[in-house]
């Protein structure tokens, strides 16, 4: 949680900033809402997500993006992101070993891992379709296909929006899909036989993300947010190819001033569902982790600025 005390002491110093917030601006760390950037305007962020805590051992893993946004219409948005991380594990797994969370296959799950890395790009594109100042609801379509040294991949979302009280409680909800082909990490599953050769895997990624955030001042929010995580095997959705379905939940607070931003969420895992062997041996104390998922998954930061 070291990470955790630097966040708050930066959010907090935003307080002091002036007042007025912009469009654009997220109001969660996990789920989208249909507020795309004005055309015409530039928007940097830069986000941090630190997820802490697995079975045993040490596990701080911080993956970062630093996105740059343009409106192309006041409906349309593009946006680029540089993908990186830096990780610091030691015998974390169910095992007592060091594995998991994209520690490459040629490890050696008895040492620790402490490594920084770049991850590759992405390209985002959201289109607003309906807004929830004009219409009944909100409804925007988003795609973000990626590539990398250790993953390629593509997600499809679909976003959802309603606010209440003059747009002061926005209510929000994502079904997202993700179709990727990744690098194996170094994690053996006992009894099965396995051994890390660094050969690629197809695996879909499927969730449903909801949030509720309330503006009780002038330039500040609050909420919280859950969601509901589920991994299958090969490019499918059927439910013979499902690993597990996770759920974390857990609250957020926004600032948006004239000049910056900020989100903070922190969400906890509350459990998972396993369907198979391979995954309930990376279970502990009912909570799910293999090279998946963390106690702390994640506590997230954006901070963002306007050009």
């Amino acid at each position: 949680m070291q990470t955790t005390i630097i966040f708050l002491s930066v959010f907090f110093f935003g307080s002091a900033w002036a007042p007025g917030a912009f469009a654009g601006e997220p109001l969660f760390g996990y789920v989208y809402t249909t507020d795309t950037v004005p055309k015409g305007a530039f928007e940097i962020e830069q986000w941090l997500t630190d997820r802490e805590g697995q079975a045993q051992g040490t596990f701080h893993h911080l993956d970062m993006r630093t996105e740059v946004e343009y409106g192309v219409s006041d409906r349309f948005q593009l946006a680029g992101y540089l993908n990186y991380m830096y990780a610091d594990e030691s015998a974390n797994s169910v095992q007592g070993k060091t594995e998991g969370i994209e520690i490459p296959a040629t490890h050696n799950s008895a040492e620790p891992y402490r490594q920084g890395r770049l991850e590759g790009v992405s390209i985002e594109a959201i289109y607003r379709v309906l807004s929830p100042y004009l219409d009944p609801v909100g409804l925007a379509l988003y795609v973000e296909p990626e590539i990398g040294a250790y993953a390629k991949g593509i997600e499809l979302r679909g976003i959802l929006q309603t606010n209440y009280f003059d747009d002061r409680l926005v209510l929000a909800a994502n079904a997202w899909v993700e179709f990727e082909r990744e690098a194996g990490s170094n994690l053996v599953v006992p009894g099965s036989g396995d051994v890390p050769d660094g050969s690629s895997r197809d695996a879909t990624y499927a969730e449903i993300d909801m949030g509720a955030s309330y503006r009780f001042m002038s330039n500040w929010s609050a909420g919280v947010e859950f969601r509901n995580h589920n991994e299958y095997a090969g490019f499918t959705l059927g439910q013979s190819a499902q690993d597990h379905s996770a759920f974390f939940f857990g609250p957020n607070v926004h600032y948006g001033g004239q000049s910056w931003f900020f989100t903070l969420s922190l969400l906890r895992q509350l459990g998972a569902l396993t369907y198979n062997d391979d995954q309930r041996s990376q279970t502990a104390n009912g909570l799910l982790y293999g090279d998946e998922h963390s106690t702390w998954d994640g506590i997230r930061l954006k901070v963002g600025f306007p050009l």
